[in-house]
């Protein structure tokens, strides 16, 4: 029974020791440090709990935004309407709400269907956009895809690593183990 007690304490040390990252975040917000007056780079968190809780690419709200506003640098500020939906004819509470039912839209509607089915970013945009020219449209989408794909976080992908073995040894020697390894 003690040692079940231990293994759980254990267990729950490291458990509490682990902090997680987000590598996605770290992406978002190194892609979007590129572009002077982005709202987005305050935003990153919604993007991904949106982009999570629908089952969307957690890229396909920057890249409409490319497409749309400038990654958030210009659109109409009273509407609030990044993506613009509606033809900017919505307008929106706040950014927050822009991101929340932009990505309730594009899961939920039938619209979508299409696009949800095949992932091909053709569908998408003939479904959001609605009328021509596609071509400038598709490629400012793709070019926001792929540059976010593009960003490195190698670095970082290595200092979790780093940071989540460390803690692992400290909470081990916590117990009052000595460390030999420090001498």
């Amino acid at each position: 029974m003690k040692k079940l007690v231990i293994l759980f304490l254990l267990i729950f040390i490291f458990a509490c020791s682990a902090q997680a990252v987000d590598l996605r975040a770290i992406k978002l917000k190194k892609f979007l440090s590129r572009y002077t007056g982005t709202p987005l780079i305050n935003h990153v968190q919604e993007i991904l709990y949106c982009s999570d809780k629908f089952g969307l690419d957690y890229r396909l709200y920057v890249a409409i935004t490319c497409a749309e506003s400038g990654y958030g640098r210009r659109f109409p500020k009273s509407t609030k309407n990044l993506t613009g939906y509606n033809s900017c004819k919505t307008t929106f509470n706040s950014i927050w709400h822009n991101i929340y039912r932009t990505h309730e839209l594009i899961a939920t509607h039938k619209w979508y269907a299409k696009y949800r089915k095949t992932n091909d970013i053709l569908d998408f945009v003939y479904t959001w956009k609605g009328v021509p020219p596609y071509e400038h449209y598709i490629k400012n989408i793709r070019y926001a895809l792929d540059g976010i794909s593009k960003v490195s976080v190698e670095k970082e992908r290595e200092m979790v690593i780093r940071r989540k073995n460390e803690s692992s040894v400290n909470a081990f020697y916590a117990w009052g183990a000595r460390r030999y390894d420090k001498f």
